[in-house]
């Protein structure tokens, strides 16, 4: 039977290397190569420019020469004739290669006079391409051959003009070619040849004409735009072919060397690392599966793994604590309590040896949680948790269940004694109060004690859910009491009480869950909005931070606190439903966008009416823009008729808008801001939401408007229900959203 193949490291290597080298080809093929073309097109395009460039550069030398001569005739008087212009033209002209000189105004030509003669139909063609120029110098076709001209508007007569001319021979193209480093012929065509390499401009073909050179054609045009043929220049481009395929093979060389580097490496690491490293990790599989112990862990190791291998034990010891321990309270967690009484469970019952459970939670915790905050509500359970320590026994396996819920499992225990355990956390939790910041708990419990004679327990399970029962039990008694599972009445009502309260969390529960994820969206949709308006970036965020500000300053209840953070998150959600053109208008809006602008309050409240559960937050959004003086909108309500939710609202929305740079406007300081929201005190806002938001200035300085973090979004807090009370009395009176 044969074996089945196997990998080895050499082998892998070569897959390796033949894996890079396709890679480099294809690199070569679909990356490298196209684009070392490009490049080389684009030198090229370059070098064709500066060819043009430097052509058009003599032929405008020439034309300032024959501006310069024009100078000098004018100033020898050329208001003469045809004799005249001739015998003055022999001196002025002989050694300066003019081919015509001629004078007209606006009745034709005065004077004319031509190197070779003129004949009438010349003289002719010399008016005609007079009248057609549009610039004072350029090229016009004369006898069917290209000349350069000038044009100088003399000074002795009004409206009068002399024009010299010199046609383009082949020794003024043999100067154009020797200052462009090319040949230069003119070509008779009415258009450009086809363009091979592609050029950005419609004036010039660019083409390769064969052993590495370039002709490059530009159009020649007299001054109305009509075409009188185009340049050609042909020149050598061999040193730019050169460096394009130089440049490509050095990419390759360096490609391939680095590769090859990449093998050693590969290769040098496998040896010093990788192998010892896997060493390693087949040791650890086998002591995953019990094969081995853990003491060759470190055998026939060395530097880095070696190391590791240490390091790896170190953490093992680390994450096996971790797994047992509640990170908050630094109890046993859930998973660890419930393998634990698996265990203790059965053995007790093999051996017939008394066991017991106590389960406890904190009374009235929700409301530590709503009135002090959440960080609050994590130092009461480190507080309980230190009290829950000290009451047990080295023995004792105490746990954290989960939430403000705790388990002790009591080995060898009665459950008389267990009721001693339960005493020492009760006078240790009501022997001193707690307190967070300024404010002081009297923190509770209620414990309910299950032990295995009570009632009919088949499994650790149903101990747990008996001392559950008898926790309940507790509850219903009155809280702050231990309560035994043998001392339970029987009878419906309290299971029936119990199942209905548990039935009533679960419902709880789930409508906060479900207001979590509303709140998670709705921060996406406010992302959503920011994206669309750069200028609004944070405005949500830093909004729901203003007005939660205030709002504790007034000493508002924490639930009222919680609607106006949800408030200002939901306050502008109806600009979804605004279009690009008025949401971001560059200007100031005109009467129209603002009445449309005007609507978004009410859109965001017609978004908002399908959630029964938005009720308090919806007036707060609704009006948030009406003024203390009666003179805002949607309703124009004054005074103490709105809400004070959305006076709240109010301040901290202007306050962010304010500060913030618009499109049509820039942001202002910090200290402008509250004097303009003081001086509209009486008028715009609330006086008396607006000496709260000094006070939070005062208070804050310049921390008051850094940006806020985007963290995870809030957890909705419920309200208590109405037969709680809470730990401890709220900072404030309560306060609807009408007040």
């Amino acid at each position: 039977m044969q074996g089945r193949l196997r990998l080895t490291s050499p082998g892998a290597l070569l897959i390796l290397a033949v894996c890079l080298t396709g890679a480099i080809l294809l690199l070569d093929s679909y990356l490298f190569k196209p684009y070392v073309e490009s490049q080389r097109d684009a030198a090229l395009h370059d070098q064709a420019h500066r060819v043009e460039q430097s052509a058009s550069g003599i032929l405008a030398a020439q034309t300032l020469h024959l501006s310069n001569i024009a100078n000098l005739t004018d100033s020898q008087n050329a208001t003469i004739g045809d004799a005249q212009l001739a015998q003055m033209a022999t001196p002025l002209f002989e050694n300066s290669k003019i081919s015509f000189a001629w004078t007209c105004d606006s009745t034709g030509i005065v004077a004319a006079w031509g190197a070779q003669g003129l004949n009438d139909a010349l003289r002719a063609e010399l008016a005609s391409a007079a009248a057609e120029a549009r610039r004072d110098s350029g090229l016009m076709r004369i006898n069917k051959s290209i000349i350069v001209f000038s044009r100088h508007c003399t000074s002795g007569s009004s409206g009068r003009h002399l024009y010299l001319a010199t046609t383009l021979s082949n020794d003024m193209l043999a100067s154009m070619g020797r200052s462009a480093g090319a040949q230069v012929t003119v070509v008779n065509a009415d258009s450009l040849p086809p363009k091979v390499l592609q050029d950005a401009s419609t004036a010039r073909a660019v083409w390769p004409s064969g052993d590495d050179r370039l002709s490059v054609a530009w159009l020649a045009s007299d001054t109305s735009g009509k075409t009188l043929g185009y340049f050609r220049a042909d020149l050598p481009a061999s040193q730019i072919y050169a460096q394009a395929a130089a440049a490509r093979r050095i990419v390759l060389i360096i490609l391939s060397l680095s590769v090859g580097l990449v093998l050693l490496v590969i290769m040098g690491t496998h040896m010093l690392i990788a192998g010892p490293v896997v060493r390693l990790l087949r040791r650890l599989q086998q002591l995953d599966s019990g094969e081995t112990s853990s003491e060759p862990l470190t055998h026939d190791l060395h530097g880095e793994p070696l190391v590791i291998a240490r390091r790896l034990q170190s953490a093992f010891e680390r994450l096996a604590h971790m797994s047992k321990t509640d990170q908050l309270t630094s109890l046993a967690n859930r998973r660890h309590f419930s393998e634990v009484l698996d265990c203790f469970y059965h053995q007790s019952r093999r051996y017939n040896r008394p066991m017991s459970v106590i389960m406890l939670d904190m009374d009235y915790f929700k409301a530590i949680n709503d009135s002090a905050g959440h960080q609050a509500g994590d130092e009461a359970l480190k507080f309980l948790a230190g009290c829950i320590e000290k009451a047990c026994r080295k023995a004792d396996l105490p746990a954290r269940f989960g939430g403000d819920e705790f388990a002790i499992l009591l080995p060898e225990t009665f459950s008389a004694d267990a009721m001693q355990v339960a005493k020492r956390i009760l006078q240790n939790v009501s022997s001193q109060p707690f307190s967070s910041g300024n404010l002081k708990f009297n923190l509770t419990v209620s414990i309910g004690i299950a032990d295995l004679n009570a009632g009919m327990i088949d499994s650790p399970e149903g101990m747990l859910s008996l001392a559950d029962q008898a926790l309940y039990a507790a509850k219903e008694a009155g809280r702050n009491r231990a309560v035994l599972a043998n001392d339970m009445h029987g009878g419906a009502s309290p299971n029936d009480g119990r199942k209905v309260e548990v039935l009533c969390r679960k419902l709880a529960g789930l409508d906060t869950q479900f207001k979590d994820l509303f709140l998670q969206a709705v921060e996406e949709v406010v992302e959503v909005l920011e994206q669309r308006d750069p200028n609004m970036a944070d405005h949500a965020r830093k909004v729901q931070r203003y007005a939660g500000l205030i709002a504790n300053e007034m000493g508002l209840p924490q639930r009222v606190v919680k609607r106006i953070e949800v408030a200002a998150m939901l306050h502008d959600i109806g600009m979804l439903a605004m279009p690009d053109s008025l949401l971001l208008c560059p200007g100031q809006l005109d009467a129209e966008q603002i009445k449309n602008m005007r609507r978004h309050p009410l859109l965001s409240v017609r978004i908002m009416e399908g959630m029964e559960f938005l009720e308090h937050e919806i007036p707060a959004v609704r009006y948030h823009h009406e003024r203390y003086d009666g003179k805002g909108y949607p309703e124009g309500l004054s005074g103490p008729k709105i809400p004070l939710t959305a006076r709240i609202l109010a301040v901290a929305d202007v306050f962010d808008a304010i500060t913030s740079d618009r499109v049509f406007r820039r942001a202002m300081s910090r200290d402008q801001a509250i004097d303009e929201i003081v001086r509209m005190a009486g008028s715009q806002f609330d006086p008396e939401v607006v000496d709260s938001f000094v006070a939070v200035c005062n208070k804050a300085g310049d921390k008051l408007m850094e940006q806020p973090k985007r963290e995870p979004h809030a957890r909705w807090r419920t309200q208590e229900s109405d037969d709680e009370q809470p730990a401890a009395a709220s900072p404030g009176g309560d306060c609807d959203a009408t007040s």
